[in-house]
């Protein structure tokens, strides 16, 4: 999951001494397992370096900070499931570290557990009540459970710390859309475009808060200046799409979305969102031809082969094709820890019985 739409997604704030690093022991093993953690770090061989590591843990299970390193590493490959087990328990261990708070609260946002990730943000903020990334994160968690109101009120307290933190006032201002304060949403994320000229994700949601403000010339100029300002990012047309898209715009998302493949044409995040589309609009060959693509594309990405069991299933008289693809999203989802995408697949499987 990418984190989206309205919120600044924060970054990890591990620095390298942060994964596995430990107090040299009087164990000659333990100590060369953790010299051999880093050089394949550094080597960029996550997966060996997290076995090792892994294998550190067992000799000296009482460090939170091998723990930790597990858990931002396996962050890294994109495992946020086992990422979240690992910084809990190191926060067994340490429960006090704001790090690891931060490094959960970021986990868990990544696996869509927006509740969880408040709760992680907020103890990090209490243990640590100058980090405004965790600030930022707490916004972000708030702002896709709903609490927009929250969610503004905690992006105020970044801005009043830091009045030139231009991802607070961009934040803030697609709270206020949220609450249908457009007028205001404008004012806001005219501040965030006037501290960051150049930063075109910002004038892509100042062209959605004037669009709802009605000055329709306004939010065209807008999106033209996002494009401008990366005018070979599929990944900006993309974020135009995202925007209509929340703004309940599907027909200006699709042509968006297009636009973004024309651009990049390997962007799996665009053929998904056209499929979503696809399939809410009972367009069940278009997406079938859409997540064809996010499979080959994304190969390892469960949700891709869900989403195509459904177009199939949708279909009809593809059942055998609909059953492959859902067991094929069961196998990865499971390989991934996600609990609740393993309970979707096995849904449809049963929904599929005696078909």
């Amino acid at each position: 999951m990418a984190v989206a739409l309205g919120a600044i997604a924060p970054q990890i704030a591990v620095s390298a001494e942060l994964f596995a690093q430990a107090t040299p022991q009087n164990n000659p093993k333990l100590n060369d397992l953790l010299e051999r953690g880093r050089k394949l770090v550094d080597a960029g061989q996550i997966d060996n370096a997290i076995l090792v590591y892994i294998e550190a843990a067992g000799l000296d299970p009482s460090n939170p900070m091998i723990f930790s390193g597990i858990a931002y590493l396996e962050g890294l490959r994109g495992n946020y499931q086992m990422a979240a087990k690992f910084y809990r328990d190191a926060l067994v261990l340490d429960p006090k570290n704001a790090a690891f708070q931060y490094g959960l609260g970021y986990a868990l946002a990544r696996t869509e557990d927006f509740a969880g990730a408040a709760e992680a943000y907020r103890k990090a903020v209490g243990l640590q009540p100058d980090n405004l990334n965790a600030y930022l994160g707490l916004g972000v968690s708030l702002f896709h459970q709903g609490d927009y109101a929250n969610a503004a009120q905690v992006y105020r307290s970044v801005i009043a710390s830091d009045p030139k933190n231009w991802q607070a006032y961009a934040s803030l201002g697609m709270a206020l859309l949220k609450q249908d304060n457009a007028t205001q949403a404008v004012q806001v994320l005219k501040q965030a475009a006037a501290l960051a000229p150049n930063e075109a994700s910002i004038q892509i949601k100042l062209g959605a808060a004037l669009m709802k403000a009605g000055d329709r010339p306004g939010s065209i100029a807008a999106f033209e200046r996002a494009a401008a300002l990366a005018p070979r990012e599929g990944e900006i047309q993309f974020q135009i799409g995202e925007v209509l898209r929340a703004e309940d715009n599907p027909e200006g998302a699709l042509i968006a979305y297009k636009r973004a493949l024309s651009l990049q044409p390997n962007l799996a995040e665009a053929n998904a969102a056209i499929g979503s589309i696809q399939l809410q609009q009972e367009d069940y060959l278009g997406a079938i031809i859409s997540y064809r693509r996010v499979v080959e594309q994304a190969p390892n990405e469960p949700s891709g082969y869900y989403n195509l069991g459904l177009a199939l299933q949708g279909r009809g008289g593809r059942e055998s094709q609909a059953r492959a693809a859902f067991e094929t999203a069961l196998k990865l989802y499971q390989e991934k820890g996600n609990t609740e995408g393993v309970k979707n697949a096995e849904t449809a499987l049963e929904n599929l019985k005696g078909k």
